[in-house]
């Protein structure tokens, strides 16, 4: 803003300052002298020219045009100032847009991330809970199996005693079955 200000009031001056030249030398290059000779000129060598004075007409083409290529670098500084302004006025729209997207985005995202965490604390909480029960159940499972193993596999006999019992009781049992009227074998 600053070199704007600058370069638009320079080019407001430069270009008075070509006017006001342009007029001066136009004027001075048409001047007409009225004026009649001086004594004084007879006795120096005078103002140092002869006629009308009109300036230096030659010198003041180069003046003006110095101050026309003066008048082109403010004109050109403000238009590349102006464009580089639009141009960074518009990469910050752009780049406004895409952050706030981008951040509503990862907003959303973070608060559906956090109802997923609450949902998965919840279900983990759950079974946890659904373990904890389940482990009592298997606990007291195999404390019964643990007091029943001994009924049923524990009879302080060997193998050859207990298939020796066995027979036994399965020829009581067919005594019986004869006693009682049954076939004989």
């Amino acid at each position: 803003m600053d070199t704007l200000a600058k370069s638009k009031s320079g080019l407001e001056a430069i270009t008075e300052a070509i006017v006001i030249l342009k007029a001066f030398y136009a004027k001075g290059a048409k001047a007409i002298s009225l004026a009649q000779a001086s004594p004084v000129d007879e006795d120096t060598a005078g103002p140092g020219f002869t006629g009308n004075y009109g300036g230096k007409q030659v010198a003041s083409k180069g003046i003006i045009g110095m101050l026309a290529v003066i008048k082109t670098d403010f004109e050109r500084t403000i238009k590349m100032t102006s464009d580089s302004e639009k141009k960074a006025q518009a990469d910050f729209v752009e780049f406004d847009r895409v952050s706030r997207t981008d951040i509503s985005g990862k907003t959303t995202k973070k608060t559906l991330d956090e109802e997923d965490l609450r949902t998965t604390v919840a279900a983990i909480a759950e079974g946890m809970s659904k373990l904890q029960t389940e482990m009592s159940l298997l606990d007291s499972a195999l404390k019964r199996l643990f007091e029943l193993k001994p009924m049923c596999t524990d009879f302080g006999m060997s193998y050859a005693d207990r298939v020796a019992k066995r027979e036994q009781e399965i020829d009581a049992l067919k005594r019986a079955i004869c006693a009682l009227g049954g076939e004989c074998s």
